[in-house]
């Protein structure tokens, strides 16, 4: 699944950095943007809230309004790719684990879906409330995007932009949960598997 035959060189930036982008198997992606599609067809997508409020209203409404889908096998039936992409995780979870030698016992993960005009006001993904995160991860699952067509996710490190990441089928950025980030207005229907990696 991994595009590069290095992870460790990505796991040291990560640890120096802050972030990393990993190139992915663009096939894989297209297979899960085929399970994104179908999902938000039968109407399983949700609307997505924040950790400090407990229901989705107007004031949520106005910091984030992506649609999501959670990748949980206790509490839906997943596709062979679903369930090959969750171990391609754990995988993932336990090379973080070992090279950077932090405590990572398990992972969440999401199906993202922005339609024209959405977005994710500055955050972090980490709070009082849902501190246990430690690395977020985004994999883009978008054929032919464009600069023009927005969606772009920008992370920051004291209101400097530590990174600028579009869309793009097959990108896999990896970055540490406490740093500030935003996805931009989106100018098409923009797809992602996103998650995190708890301690």
């Amino acid at each position: 699944m991994l595009e590069t035959t290095d992870l460790r060189m990505h796991l040291d930036d990560l640890s120096e950095k802050k972030w990393t982008l990993i190139p992915i198997d663009q096939q894989l992606c297209l297979a899960l943007h085929k399970c994104a599609i179908t999902r938000l067809q039968m109407h399983q997508f949700r609307q997505a809230g924040l950790a400090a409020v407990q229901n989705v209203n107007d004031a949520s409404l106005k910091i984030r309004n992506d649609e999501i889908f959670w990748l949980d096998a206790k509490a839906h039936e997943l596709s062979d790719i679903e369930t090959q992409t969750l171990a391609f995780l754990d995988n993932l979870r336990l090379e973080i684990k070992e090279n950077l030698r932090v405590s990572l016992t398990e992972f969440e993960c999401h199906f993202a879906f922005y339609d024209k005009g959405h977005y994710y006001q500055k955050h972090r993904d980490t709070t009082s409330a849902n501190n246990k995160r430690v690395f977020s991860f985004v994999l883009y699952l978008n054929e032919n995007w464009q600069d023009s067509d927005g969606g772009q996710l920008i992370g920051y490190e004291q209101q400097e932009v530590l990174f600028q990441i579009k869309p793009a089928i097959g990108n896999l950025i990896l970055f540490r949960s406490d740093l500030e980030h935003e996805v931009m207005s989106t100018f098409r229907g923009r797809f992602s598997l996103t998650g995190w990696f708890r301690k």
